[in-house]
């Protein structure tokens, strides 16, 4: 099937059940956790963005230790973790990849937003290359695994960089089903900023086997 062969959908709009309201069990945390993840992409921008003197940058290193050290008093194990599991959440609770916003779609398809902050930044103004693939590996990733299908992992992820991503502005995002062949699924993905391409992908995905985790 490609972007533009009309089909009936095999389920909801991604966003609805696949990103804003999963099927399965949420790890926990509240909506307060949402708040510390949104924190904390904010303070990674800030890192990125300060030249601190020596005092500021003492000051936080104590305070980042004294956090670490409460926070290692909550380690769960890893099927326990909240973070990289709230499929609620933009970027499923997690700071690693880039904050896709969903806004129109269905199971073969998806379109929605990204802005990628300070922390990101390669230099001259672009994102880092290395963060761009990881934009379509969580995109194309849940899009495979949408619409009731059995959960899906990256085989291959090729990805063609056709200009400059720039950092701290509104960029596009459009995702689709190319085709499904027993356990395999192959997906597109673009990244536009108004009319320039400025990169795109495409991904192999495999259906996981009932034995594998």
């Amino acid at each position: 099937m490609t972007e533009t062969q009309d089909a009936e959908p095999r389920g909801g709009f991604p966003p609805m059940r696949t990103w804003q309201e999963p099927t399965v069990r949420s790890p926990g945390g509240g909506a307060e956790y949402g708040d510390m993840i949104a924190a904390l992409r904010d303070f990674l921008d800030d890192v990125a963005a300060a030249a601190p003197d020596a005092a500021t940058t003492v000051t936080l290193t104590n305070d980042l230790h004294r956090w670490a050290e409460r926070l290692a008093q909550s380690a769960v194990p890893e099927r326990r973790q909240i973070f990289a599991r709230r499929l609620d959440l933009p970027g499923r609770g997690q700071t690693m990849s880039p904050n896709f916003i969903p806004i129109a779609g269905d199971c073969e398809k998806v379109a929605g937003t990204v802005t990628f902050g300070r922390y990101f930044l390669g230099g001259g103004g672009a994102v880092h290359g290395g963060a761009i693939p990881l934009l379509f590996d969580e995109v194309l990733g849940r899009l495979a695994s949408s619409g009731g299908r059995a959960p899906a992992r990256t085989a291959y992820l090729h990805t063609d960089f056709r200009s400059i991503t720039p950092v701290g502005v509104e960029l596009a995002v459009r995702a689709w089903f190319v085709s499904e062949q027993g356990r395999k699924r192959t997906l597109r993905a673009q990244l536009t900023h108004g009319d320039t391409l400025c990169a795109e992908a495409e991904g192999l995905f495999i259906e996981l086997r009932p034995d594998q985790p």
